[in-house]
């Protein structure tokens, strides 16, 4: 695969996961500000308020559910914002050069001469190839891949804590909504065991009552919010992986070239 070809696959990857990041930030932020207020009912322990309003990581007391640890939450919502922004000018750089710059778009093409020495046709076969001089970018191959494979890494520890939050809270809620139906028996089981996660926050959105003084406001459609999250995030680890592949490639390529980070 010629340069120009790896970097249209690269503006389609960075623009993707851009988009996906977004998702995965817009989708946790709308749950934890609609239910922050409402799960934010455990108790202070002397002057220290321990803040538990986090959609994530909820757990089942004797009187309330309460919400994680704040802190899981914003973590959530800032913790993918820095490759956000990295994948934005990533796309944006790789978008310039597809579409006004057709460097290395030629690179594999074979052209042929023949010439007529002494009587004697030869044949010359050239390929066209990036001028190292006029192409910075081929030095920066491995740096970028680099990059992208530990991005993926720290993506990949993201999306991993977010989804044992969000099981954790549909485990937890779980065992509260069964005491609140006063279930029994096969109820039991079923809440357990049968319902899918997608149900038990539906239970949430409905059954879930107000903390004092506080009010949600409209409902909404909480795991829907939360699976988005989750699912983008993997998709987005996903996309890591194939963009470090694509620039480790092209960094093996280019392994005769100096990269920017010295000899």
């Amino acid at each position: 695969m010629n340069q120009y070809k790896v970097e249209r696959h690269l503006t389609w990857y960075y623009s993707v996961l851009a988009i996906l990041l977004s998702v995965s930030i817009i989708c946790i932020a709308i749950p934890y500000n609609h239910w922050r207020s409402t799960l934010d009912v455990c108790p202070s322990i002397g002057l220290e308020n321990n803040n538990c309003a986090c959609i994530l990581f909820g757990v089942r007391t004797s009187q309330y559910f309460n919400g994680g640890h704040s802190s899981y939450c914003l973590y959530a919502i800032f913790a993918p914002l820095p490759i956000t922004v990295y994948a934005i000018i990533m796309a944006l750089f790789h978008m310039y050069r597809v579409c006004i710059n057709d460097v290395g778009k030629y690179e594999d093409e074979k052209s042929t001469t023949i010439e007529e020495i002494e009587g004697e046709a030869i044949v010359a076969t050239s390929r066209a190839r990036v001028s190292n001089n006029n192409d910075a970018v081929i030095y920066c191959w491995i740096p970028t891949s680099i990059i992208a494979a530990l991005f993926g890494i720290y993506n990949l520890i993201y999306v991993s804590i977010i989804t044992h939050g969000f099981l954790k809270t549909c485990t937890q809620y779980r065992g509260y909504l069964a005491s609140e139906l006063h279930a029994s028996g096969d109820h039991v089981s079923v809440i357990h065991f049968r319902l899918a996660c997608q149900a038990i926050f539906d239970f949430m959105d409905y059954l879930q009552k107000d903390a004092p003084n506080s009010r949600r406001g409209d409902f909404i459609n909480t795991a829907i919010s939360l699976q988005l999250c989750v699912i983008s995030s993997w998709l987005a680890v996903v996309l890591w992986f194939f963009i470090t592949i694509h620039t480790a490639r092209r960094a093996y390529k280019e392994r005769e070239v100096l990269t920017c980070c010295g000899n």
